[in-house]
């Protein structure tokens, strides 16, 4: 009778300990998951007019300001555009951000991203055998650089690394900065990690330039074509 009392007692605290591990992950998933950061949306691919410019030099440090919490890359911020449209002055940055399998997304740390993962797969204890994969992603950053305010948006496409993207790709209209090709549908930001992707947003941030440092070159030709704003 004692043993079958005892295995009551047992089977009870096992069943509560499960309870509390499910509990604790619907719990934590939001809380663990959620990426702040002020978004906007542009829309999707729509026909533009605007200018090509030259490729540009900036030798001066980019810091942005209560962003989201991207994994970046150790390389830094690569100015491959810069030119005016609608009588401002926008420079666009490139930079690899870093993400890994399973969660796919370049955001927070490791360790944060597993327990997401493990929060909404409801994996407990959270102990991953998972392989060891990195995914790279290109960060495309528009920066209005005299108001100081940019626009930051994930390129979740394997081959788009940063060296991909030159000039070339980004049209100056009259609205502000397009990116060509149509890439809207693996283009945006999340709210949160292992969420829908919002296709054709950014987030928008407080940026801090050296303006005095950006060297930028000329219009080289006009061009009318479908693309997506990114700033």
């Amino acid at each position: 009778m004692k043993i079958k009392k005892h295995l009551k007692y047992f089977f009870v605290f096992l069943f509560l300990l499960v309870l509390v591990f499910l509990v604790w992950s619907f719990l934590a998933a939001p809380r663990v998951c959620h990426i702040e950061g002020d978004i906007v949306c542009f829309g999707g691919v729509a026909e533009v007019t605007g200018s090509v410019w030259g490729a540009c030099n900036y030798t001066g440090a980019v810091e942005i300001i209560d962003g989201p919490p991207v994994n970046w890359g150790h390389d830094g911020f690569e100015c491959v555009a810069a030119g005016r449209a609608g009588g401002k002055t926008y420079a666009v940055f490139i930079r690899e951000a870093w993400a890994d399998y399973p969660t796919r997304d370049p955001f927070k740390s490791e360790a944060e991203r597993d327990r997401c993962y493990c929060a909404k797969e409801k994996i407990e204890p959270c102990i991953l055998a998972k392989p060891d994969v990195l995914l790279a992603y290109p960060g495309i950053f528009v920066v209005d650089v005299e108001e100081g305010v940019g626009h930051l948006s994930i390129v979740y496409m394997f081959k788009f690394l940063p060296e991909s993207f030159n000039y070339s790709y980004f049209i100056f209209g009259g609205g502000g900065v397009y990116l060509v090709d149509g890439l809207v549908a693996e283009m945006g930001v999340k709210r949160e990690i292992m969420g829908p992707l919002l296709e054709g947003c950014a987030y928008r941030v407080k940026v801090r330039l050296e303006p005095e440092k950006l060297t930028i070159s000329q219009p080289l030709y006009n061009v009318t074509t479908k693309a997506v704003r990114v700033g």
